[in-house]
């Protein structure tokens, strides 16, 4: 499996970031992207890796990579973002 899947480009921090779209916590890291994007000799090449990091800025040990947000159940394994790859893994 090629993440994000469904034939989008991206990586897996783009499919991590579908999964806190529309939470309380997104509006404010849009705000935080938009205002470092402001600023001079900022540069934000790759803008879903930023903005999981950003999202795990606000988790209780935001220091942490994807992989360990994920053991300590920092991203939504639950949301409908992950259905294929929970398929995907049930059928290995």
């Amino acid at each position: 499996m090629i993440l994000p899947g469904g034939n989008q480009s991206g990586m897996l921090e783009t499919l991590l970031c579908k999964s806190f779209k529309e939470s309380p916590v997104d509006a404010c890291i849009d705000e935080f992207i938009a205002c470092a994007r402001g600023l001079p000799d900022t540069e934000i090449e790759r803008l879903d890796k930023a903005r999981a990091h950003a999202y795990l800025a606000t988790r209780p040990f935001p220091h942490v990579s994807v992989g360990v947000a994920a053991q300590k159940g920092y991203w939504p394994f639950g949301h409908d973002v992950f259905t294929d790859v929970r398929t995907f893994l049930r059928n290995l």
